[in-house]
C-alpha cells in the first residue's frame, strides 16, 4: 500500500511550494505515495465550531478516501492535520460515534488510517539516517530557527512530540541535513493568525516579535511546517515593518524546501520564487560560504600533510645517515678516549 498524500485547500492555491517541495522530497526519498482520491476541504476553519458531527463526518470522508490508498495520511498543513487526526482519533476509540458518522457518510469508513504530519512522518518511517545519506548540497552555512507555531507540537499525545513546549522533530530533521540550527524560546508562540482578520494589529505585533526573536537568536531565515505561520511572516512581513516601524527582510522557508535544497534539488523544483521575502540571495551565499570554508579546511589539512610527510622524510634520511655509518657514531663504535 502507498502513502496517502492529503494536500487541502491551501496547498493547492496559496501555498504551492508547500505542495511541490514536499511531493519532490518524498520522491527524492523512495516514498510511494499516491494523492487521496476525490479529496474535499476538511473543514478546519469553522465546521467544528458549527456542527461537530458533520465536522468530524468531513474529515472521516477524507479518511475512508484515504483508505483505498494505504493506511497512513500525510497532511503536510498543520491545520488539516489537526482536523483529519481529531476524527481519526474519535472515530477509532468511539465505536457509537463511528456509527453515527457512518449513517452520515455514503459509503461507511472502518477507522483504520492514521494520519501523520510531515515531520513526525520523515521521523517515523524514513529517520535521520536516510535524511543524512541523501544530502548533496552542504548547507552547514544556513541558520535557522524551527517555528512550530500552534499546531504542529500540540497537543503532544497527538503529533508525537515529546514536549509540546519544546517540540524537537523539526530540529532533529534539519540537523540531519546539515543546517545549522539555532535555539531559541519562540518555538511555539502564536503568529496572531486566528486574529489575522479582525485584529491586524494583534497579529502584526505577534509575527514582529517571533521575527525578533529570530535575529535575535542569530538566524537568518525561519523554517515553518504552517501554510498560515508563512503567510503572516512571509507575505506580511511588508505590513509588519509599516506598522512596526522596522525593516525586517527574514526569509521563510517551508520544511520541505529546506529539505529539498539539502538533497541537490534545484531552487526551480522547490520553487523559491513564490517566496515573498525572496530567499534565493540567502542560499547562494550560504552555499558559497560553504565552499569557501571546504576549500579553506582542504587547504589546511594538505599543509599539515606536507608539513607531516617533510618530518617523515627528514627523520628517514637521518635514520639512514646512522645506519650508513656517517657523521654520527654508532652504537657498538669504540671511541677513542
Amino acid at each position: 500500500m502507498s502513502l496517502a498524500y492529503y494536500p487541502g485547500c491551501s496547498l493547492q492555491h496559496s501555498s504551492q511550494e508547500l505542495d511541490h517541495s514536499t511531493r519532490e522530497v518524498l520522491t527524492a526519498l523512495g516514498v510511494d505515495f499516491k494523492e487521496v482520491p476525490d479529496w474535499t476541504c476538511c473543514g478546519s476553519t469553522p465546521a467544528h465550531m458549527m456542527d461537530h458531527l458533520l465536522a468530524q463526518t468531513l474529515a472521516a470522508r477524507n479518511l475512508r478516501q484515504a483508505a483505498e490508498v494505504g493506511d497512513e495520511l500525510l497532511a503536510p498543513c498543520p491545520s488539516c492535520y489537526q482536523r483529519e487526526k481529531n476524527a481519526e482519533i474519535e472515530i477509532h476509540m468511539d465505536d457509537a460515534f463511528r456509527a453515527e458518522v457512518n449513517e452520515i457518510l455514503d459509503k461507511p469508513y472502518d477507522g483504520r488510517v492514521l494520519v501523520y504530519t510531515l515531520p513526525e512522518y520523515l521521523i517515523k518511517f524514513v529517520g535521520e539516517e536516510k535524511i543524512a545519506s541523501l544530502v548533496r548540497t552542504d548547507l552547514s552555512q544556513l541558520r535557522v530557527v524551527p517555528y512550530y507555531g500552534c499546531l504542529l507540537g500540540r497537543p503532544s499525545e497527538m503529533v508525537g512530540e515529546v514536549d509540546s513546549e519544546q517540540p524537537m522533530l523539526m530540529d532533529l530533521l534539519l540537523q540531519a541535513a546539515g543546517v545549522d540550527v539555532k535555539w531559541w524560546n519562540y518555538k511555539t508562540e502564536c503568529c496572531g493568525s486566528s486574529v489575522g482578520m479582525p485584529k491586524e494589529e494583534i497579529q502584526r505585533r505577534l509575527s514582529g516579535k517571533v521575527l525578533e526573536q529570530a535575529l535575535a537568536a542569530g538566524a537568518d531565515a525561519v523554517v515553518v511546517c504552517c501554510p498560515l505561520c508563512h503567510v503572516n511572516l512571509d507575505l506580511k512581513q511588508g505590513q509588519i515593518n509599516k506598522a512596526l516601524g522596522t525593516d525586517y527582510k527574514v526569509p521563510i522557508l517551508y520544511l520541505s524546501q529546506v529539505l529539498g535544497l539539502a538533497f541537490g534539488l534545484s531552487e526551480e523544483d522547490v520553487m523559491l520564487h513564490k517566496n515573498i521575502v525572496d530567499p534565493r540571495p540567502l542560499i547562494k551565499r550560504v552555499i558559497a560560504e560553504a565552499a569557501a570554508v571546504r576549500a579553506e579546511e582542504e587547504r589546511k589539512a594538505a599543509e599539515k600533510a606536507a608539513r607531516a610527510a617533510a618530518k617523515a622524510a627528514k627523520a628517514a634520511k637521518a635514520a639512514a645517515t646512522v645506519e650508513s655509518g656517517g657523521a654520527t657514531p654508532g652504537a657498538d663504535e669504540e671511541v677513542a678516549p
